[in-house]
């Protein structure tokens, strides 16, 4: 019968990159070669040894001391590159950097707690209240690499939004019982709050509204919003439309809820707002003072060309898609590899058709496809549609960079590469 540490080990080998599969492997004194999975099952095939157990632990921890890493510096530019301007209220409300803050509403330090990586938060919430395991009564045995608040999950699910104060902080939506039947519980949630006449007069300005959000505890997109089913938002005692789909409908996994606008239900002085729905699943729900940002807004975001990925990389990367000889860089995260004689480079934006002026990809991608980048924004702001690609602009948003050289990088690959 497997050990524990050998059974966490499992879990951990999956989210393993090359990178790490091959440190692993040079440990233990094995081949190297192969495709990302034949990689792992030779691991798997020595997991019987509990040091093989510690060796995959002891490298989990390093890889995910690197990721926090990666991410406050990725945080700090995102901070340097944003030129708008707006109040800091929330931040600094919120700033509770290694205080308990949990959405279950108490802060006893006794349960177990696990804190968020952003470094402008570090707050700590409790695991049993935040870590939501698949199954009911399932066990949870791994956390994840990368936690973030509810708080700091909501600033980036919308990129065309900027959290200017948190009205009704993050609480969690309550089952007053649970049904016998097997039926979903009814789960609702009350709060009361204080307009000041400083936001009021903010909301003088077209640019500034009032928004209710909620979101999936446990959901596998992390930087999205989502509405339980049967979803009922009343603010002062007013019905608000929430969703666009049926009520019965789950979201799916390349989808997406708005936020609720609620500006014109509220006025200055005390609010009341409750939220219910039948549901099974745990949801957060909150309200926050939001600032729009426009499409150039947006852009600005976007790291600029020396922040991305390096021409030396970007010429490997391509010869090895391209079947080239691939040097440097022998530690990336993908099996492609084609071999051609000849490779078409198609340059017409997939979503307008028209030729890419600023051509952009994301990060991870290790193809040689690519967009418009400033169609691709637009786009997604004008139709605002539950579409596979915002879904990606929401979790990558400080991951993409502007590919310009995408003539040049392609005309440096060994073979015939024409121009769509």
């Amino acid at each position: 019968m497997e050990t524990d540490l050998v059974a966490s080990s499992k879990g951990k080998l999956v989210n393993f990159r090359m990178k790490e599969l091959k440190d692993v492997l040079t440990k233990l004194g094995l081949p190297k070669q192969g495709k990302k999975q034949d990689l792992v099952d030779r691991i798997f095939h020595q997991l019987s040894d509990e040091g093989v157990a510690r060796i995959i632990d002891d490298t989990y921890r390093k890889m995910q001391i690197s990721e926090a890493a990666d991410l406050a510096i990725m945080g700090q530019s995102g901070l340097d590159i944003c030129n708008v301007k707006v109040e800091m209220e929330a931040e600094d409300s919120l700033n509770l950097g290694g205080k308990i803050f949990c959405p279950c509403g108490t802060s006893l330090p006794s349960e177990s707690k696990i804190q968020c990586v952003d470094p402008r938060c570090l707050v700590q919430q409790h695991i049993s209240c935040v870590i939501i395991p698949e199954k009911p009564m399932e066990e949870i045995r791994l956390l994840p690499p990368l936690f973030f608040c509810e708080t700091c999950r909501i600033k980036r699910a919308d990129p065309f939004w900027i959290t200017v104060a948190h009205l009704v902080s993050p609480m969690k939506l309550v089952a007053s019982n649970i049904p016998t039947d097997g039926t979903n519980p009814l789960q609702k949630a009350e709060a009361a709050f204080h307009l000041t006449k400083a936001h009021s007069d903010l909301l003088q300005n077209t640019e500034y509204d009032v928004q209710a959000w909620c979101i999936l505890l446990n959901d596998k997109v992390s930087f999205r919003m989502q509405w339980p089913l049967h979803a009922e938002l009343q603010v002062n005692g007013l019905l608000v439309r929430t969703v666009n789909r049926p009520g019965t409908q789950l979201l799916g996994s390349n989808g997406r809820d708005d936020g609720a606008l609620i500006t014109l239900y509220i006025g200055e002085g005390v609010n009341q707002i409750s939220l219910s729905g039948c549901d099974a699943r745990n949801f957060c729900f909150g309200v926050r003072l939001v600032k729009r940002r426009t499409v150039a807004q947006v852009l600005s975001l976007v790291p600029k060309e020396t922040a991305g990925e390096v021409f030396e990389d970007a010429l490997t990367r391509v010869r090895r898609c391209f079947g080239g000889v691939a040097t440097g860089n022998e530690d990336g995260d993908s099996d492609l590899e084609i071999i051609a004689d000849s490779i078409i480079v198609n340059l017409r934006c997939p979503m307008s058709g028209s030729r890419i002026r600023v051509a952009g990809r994301f990060k991870p991608c290790v193809h040689t496809g690519c967009f418009d980048l400033e169609t691709f924004v637009e786009l997604n702001q004008r139709t605002r549609k539950a579409s596979y690609s915002f879904i990606l602009l929401f979790l990558s948003m400080f991951r993409i960079f502007k590919l310009i050289k995408v003539g040049k990088v392609s005309g440096c690959c060994s073979g015939n590469v024409p121009y769509a």
